[in-house]
Order: structure tokens, then sequence, then C-alpha cells
């Protein structure tokens, strides 16, 4: 079972069977150790590699890059050549997670790297997607990641 303490080591432990299948209805995001691994693998430099290859995205009040698509918002990956992902071995964080391979995995990255329990707007962001019947993993509970009295200011925006 996938918990949001899960460690990352644990969840690299997913393999990959290289379907393609999640490369042709969207892209994974990057952590910021990413891009350096993929500019060095595709020798530019990280600028070059936000203008040409990448979009900034924002979910849960915090910005992460990630492979354009074909066709927004859901298309092919750009990386994605002949059915396979040309940047394999240095593939963005959550591609390497696998979250194809369940939701628990897509969630474990989300509450990972995506939800910043340090930042209100974040937290109450991620209070509404629950409110709306948003899934959530085990530790992922908001009386979880945030102390009580201080979920209660950040829900009440006394905190900003």
């Amino acid at each position: 079972m996938i918990t949001k303490d899960t460690p990352l080591k644990d969840i690299l432990n997913q393999d990959c069977d290289r379907c393609g299948h999640c490369c042709k209805y969207g892209t994974g995001f990057l952590v910021k150790e990413d891009l350096k691994r993929i500019a060095d693998h595709l020798k530019i430099k990280e600028k070059e590699l936000k203008e040409r290859w990448l979009e900034e995205k924002e979910l849960f009040h915090t910005k992460l890059w990630r492979p354009k698509t074909e066709k927004r918002p859901f298309g092919r990956c750009v990386f994605l050549k002949h059915d396979l992902c040309s940047i394999h071995t240095v593939k963005p964080l959550q591609c390497r997670v696998g979250n194809c391979k369940s939701e628990e995995l897509a969630l474990w990255f989300m509450l990972n790297y995506q939800v910043n329990i340090n930042d209100p707007e974040s937290v109450r962001q991620y209070a509404s997607y629950l409110k709306t019947g948003g899934k959530v993993l085990k530790g992922g509970e908001l009386e979880n990641l945030v102390p009580k009295d201080k979920l209660k200011k950040m829900l009440n925006y006394e905190l900003i």
C-alpha cells in the first residue's frame, strides 16, 4: 500500500513496461533535478530546454515544468518518438514514478511535489480538491499535513 510517506526509493521500484500509453495522453512533471539531467542529455542549456520543449503549469499554487504536448492539453508528449520515450533514461520524476500504473502513484506525486503544506494558498486549493471529492492517500488528509491550529488559520485566510 502506498501512503503519502512512502519513500521515493520504494516508489521508483515500480517497473515501466514502456508501453507509451501515458505519454500518448499527457506528460509528467519535472522536479528541479530533472531540468539539468534532461538538458545535459539533450546537450542544450536549461533555458533552451524550457523555451523549446517545456511549459510551466500551476497546480495547487505550485509551478512546475512539464514537456509540451502536441495537442493541448492532453496530447502526445513531445519526447515520444515512434511510441517510445526519446529521453527514457533521464525522463521526468513523475514519469519515472510510473503514474500510469496506478492512481496511487499519481496521488503520491501530487502530495509530495505539488501540494506545498507551507503555502496557505496551496493548502486551500488542496482543501477544495478534497471537498469536491478528490481522492487522497493515507497520510494525505489535511489534518495529517498541517497542524490543526495552523490549518484553521490557513483555511480562514488568516494566513496569506
